[in-house]
């Protein structure tokens, strides 16, 4: 059953939330928020808090744009991933915005975040999501935040073309650490961001894609996780490196491991760039 990814959440009331999936037969993960446990944030065990299942640490510095988004919700502060494309402006997906129809009280974004010397946080002026937005398909599932001051951070492109079957591409986050197909494994909260390599692959071959708002990436031994949600996806165009997509949610099992959907950057290009104000 394919089942939505929750919030990743640092609960008021210690528990976790685990918001109902809204579609029939769903066998994803999908809304790749997670659920993050309180005392996590205080003291991790075990090997370093890191994202994204079996990846490894990214560059700060090559990553200067990417954002950890917290959102105020009634049961705590979940948290997603985001990529700043103008100086005021950030994009990461619209679940992030819209839980089972809720909308967070407050948003705010940390840039660097778990770099003590350079990480600081601005607050999010307004959240738009996708109009064409539809959390029972997964479709359109984008959402632009406008912060209340700009950065002087340096922006990601956006690609205006995707990424061909066979391709490889790059995602990161701030989520999870634990194989998502194990649900006895812990949410560790993540410390610092992390990448890792998946490859496109044909839309078939991820069963809940239902139209090309999405694309579908593989790799047998590594994936993005609860809390990458609206993290991005980035491709070599001709060397130059560009957001294909935003990571929205994975496959579970009887789906193979590990299959990723992310909404795809170039087909809501034209919303994005009007919606933000860019050429």
């Amino acid at each position: 059953m394919r089942n939505r990814i929750p919030p990743q959440t640092t609960p008021r009331d210690g528990g976790i939330s685990h918001p109902v999936s809204e579609r029939r037969h769903r066998r994803v993960v999908a809304r790749l928020l997670s659920a993050l446990v309180a005392a996590a944030l205080t003291a991790a065990t075990g090997t370093p808090a890191q994202a994204v299942y079996n990846g490894s640490r990214a560059d700060s510095d090559t990553y200067a744009w990417a954002v950890k988004v917290q959102l105020a919700y009634p049961e705590g502060i979940a948290s997603c991933t985001g990529s700043l494309i103008k100086k005021d402006t950030v994009v990461t997906a619209a679940h992030c915005i819209s839980n089972n129809g809720r909308s967070p009280s407050a948003i705010d974004v940390t840039f660097h975040f778990g770099q003590k010397r350079s990480a600081y946080t601005v607050g999010v002026a307004s959240a738009v999501a996708s109009p064409h937005y539809n959390p029972a398909l997964i479709k359109d599932d984008i959402a632009l935040l406008f912060l209340q001051s700009a950065v002087s951070e340096p922006t990601i492109e956006l690609a205006s073309t995707p990424a061909p079957v066979g391709a490889e591409v790059t995602v990161a986050g701030y989520g999870c650490t634990g194989d998502p197909f194990n649900a006895a494994e812990p949410c560790d909260p993540a410390r610092r961001l992390m990448e890792t390599q998946l490859t496109a692959v044909p839309a078939e071959s991820c069963p809940d894609i239902a139209g090309p708002w999405q694309f579908c990436t593989f790799s047998p031994h590594t994936t993005a996780n609860r809390g990458d949600s609206g993290g991005p996806v980035i491709w070599s165009d001709h060397g130059e490196q560009k957001l294909v997509g935003v990571t929205n949610a994975i496959e579970l099992p009887p789906s193979p491991a590990y299959l990723n959907l992310s909404a795809s950057v170039p087909y809501e290009l034209d919303w994005i760039k009007a919606t933000a104000g860019l050429r």
